[in-house]
């Protein structure tokens, strides 16, 4: 007899899971189910919990498979773009981009904020008096780039 109530429940999950994909509501499924919305809330935290462990390790492969392919594509363009080739700046710039979003390194909110209540409607522009932390004002040359390598670009 139980066996049969959890296969019941399973089935339901199941529906359930697939109404909430199609985009019903929780009180939709509930009254499409004949039970309460918190059972259905539950239900669809349980087999969404269920989904993610079962595919816990998948988001990691795709990432490494994603971080490979942006590599290959930075060892055909990244000499390039440092010879000035404006149409591979533009790559390179683009695939460096995804690779931060795949790291997070790309912040989720402005890292710089402005209170809008002394801010005008007029355009802000920002000035930066000094990149240095000496007392000379003088910029200083940024150090040699070395040239990347075959697979050394990530390491």
């Amino acid at each position: 007899m139980a066996n049969k109530q959890t296969m019941a429940v399973r089935q339901r999950q199941f529906r359930v899971l697939q109404s909430k994909v199609a985009g019903a509501s929780v009180r939709q499924i509930a009254d499409q189910e004949g039970v309460s919305s918190s059972q259905i809330q539950k239900d669809v935290t349980r087999v969404l919990g269920e989904l993610a462990r079962e595919h816990v390790g998948m988001a990691d492969q795709v990432r490494a498979l994603q971080m490979e392919r942006y590599n290959q594509i930075l060892l055909r363009w990244y000499q390039r773009a440092l010879g000035g080739d404006v149409e591979a700046v533009k790559i390179v710039l683009q695939v460096m981009d995804k690779i931060s979003a795949i790291h997070g390194v790309v912040p989720d909110k402005s890292m710089i904020q402005v209170n809008n209540s002394f801010v005008s409607n007029e355009p802000v522009t920002f000035v930066i008096e000094s990149a240095n932390n000496d007392d000379t004002n003088q910029i200083q040359t940024p150090p040699t780039i070395l040239e990347a390598t075959g697979r050394d670009l990530q390491s």
